[in-house]
């Protein structure tokens, strides 16, 4: 069957889904909803943000949404050590002006195993958008935490998530959240997923592994 890409662009999160199921659940009892379905996710994305769907005449607009890609890795290894990285990679207009990738998670929350690396990817790139004063993004996450947190669709029940939700919402980030499907061939979801991996054997090479 051909995939469909499901656009929703008022609902409970906007974005583009690739399931009706989970695009039902963004709509079903929702006052007002608005969405369709497309055969390309070009088009759906241009219906999800009309206003901020950016053409490539706008690469050298500092003003222009940012599109920026996360991932998170998690390598079990011998004695129950975890090797834990995070990688995000930036871009205006298609092209890259940013990536970055560590392995720098904090003790308490290593228990989110590889949903830790992702939460840090967001933080990372949330801090780069301030320094860089950038305040429009298009962020794309395969974990369906990334963005329920921060917009209360999911309660936060360790202080892992409870800060990261409050850190995005409290950032002056614009962030527009497009769920992508793990590992579905988007050539920026596998930079990330491969650059995510990478940290996490460098913490390894660095001695930290435990």
């Amino acid at each position: 069957m051909k995939q469909k890409y499901y656009a929703v662009r008022r609902g409970r999160q906007v974005g583009v889904f690739y399931s009706w199921p989970e695009c039902q659940r963004q709509i079903v009892k929702y006052s007002g909803a608005e969405y369709k379905s497309f055969p390309t996710e070009t088009e759906a994305k241009a219906y999800a943000f009309p206003d901020s769907f950016a053409n490539s005449e706008q690469a050298d607009d500092p003003n222009s949404i940012v599109d920026i890609w996360v991932d998170g890795s998690c390598m079990p290894r011998p004695g129950g050590v975890l090797l834990l990285g995070w990688a995000y990679l930036a871009r205006r207009a298609g092209k890259e002006i940013h990536r970055d990738r560590g392995n720098d998670i904090p003790e308490d929350a290593r228990r989110h195993r590889n949903v830790a690396g992702e939460i840090m990817a967001v933080l990372k790139a949330v801090a780069w958008c301030q320094a860089q004063n950038i305040t429009n993004i298009r962020l794309y996450y395969d974990y369906q935490g990334l963005s329920n947190w921060p917009t209360h669709a999911w309660k936060r029940n360790t202080p892992f998530t409870q800060g990261y939700a409050e850190t995005v919402r409290a950032s002056g980030v614009a962030i527009e959240w497009v769920k992508v499907k793990a590992h579905s061939g988007d050539p920026n979801n596998d930079i990330v997923d491969g650059e995510a991996k990478k940290a996490a054997l460098e913490q390894k090479s660095n001695g930290n592994d435990v």
